[in-house]
């Protein structure tokens, strides 16, 4: 299979289904709380939920950068457009690892004195630096392909792409279950319809 084959099939698979996946399980905002248990209780939903909310904003901005990286892969040819290519889904990934880095550092910084709004916050940020962490492993194994010097070491690299991403792929699905559940198990608690 030639290097511009592989580059069409492997990009276009796990590491595009990442971005796809981490796009796709993110909850839609979570409407205004209307029925917590108390005044402290209701202003701590509404402070949990806005910072949920800003993964919608940080995916839409991620989403944009995946959709431009996969019409700029297929369209690559060349060793040096596939370089560029690459190196533009290295920057989109490692765009939204430091976004959701500072939402992890939000999270944490927010004060919550109820106790389960407490566990909700602890595991969200455990599914956000887990998000974080496999799109690391995606971003390295693309840089790989972005700092290939030659046509055999691109072609070297992309199979790496697709050892190295399968894994963070499996556990991009897995976090999004949880946060799904976390999310419905919250929104049911501040009574969030």
């Amino acid at each position: 299979m030639s290097w511009k084959t592989l580059f069409a099939c492997g990009l276009r698979s796990p590491v595009v289904a990442a971005g796809i996946l981490f796009a796709g399980f993110f909850a839609p905002p979570i409407p205004a709380i209307a029925q917590a248990q108390t005044i402290e209780t209701i202003e701590e939903c509404n402070q949990f939920a806005d910072l949920v909310n800003r993964n919608q904003e940080i995916l839409a901005a991620f989403e944009v950068e995946i959709n431009r990286f996969s019409a700029n892969a297929v369209e690559a040819e060349t060793l040096d457009e596939i370089r560029q290519a690459a190196s533009q889904y290295v920057a989109a990934v490692n765009e939204v690892t430091d976004n959701l880095a500072t939402l992890a550092t939000d999270l944490e910084d927010l004060a919550i004195a109820d106790g389960e709004l407490s566990i909700y916050r602890d595991d969200y940020i455990t599914v956000v630096s887990g998000f974080s962490a496999a799109l690391d492993v995606v971003s390295g194994a693309m840089a790989g392909v972005a700092d290939a010097a030659s046509e055999a070491e691109l072609s070297e690299n992309l199979g790496a792409v697709q050892t190295d991403t399968t894994e963070a792929i499996e556990q991009i699905d897995e976090l999004a279950i949880d946060e799904s559940d976390l999310l419905n198990d919250f929104n049911a608690y501040c009574g969030a319809s």
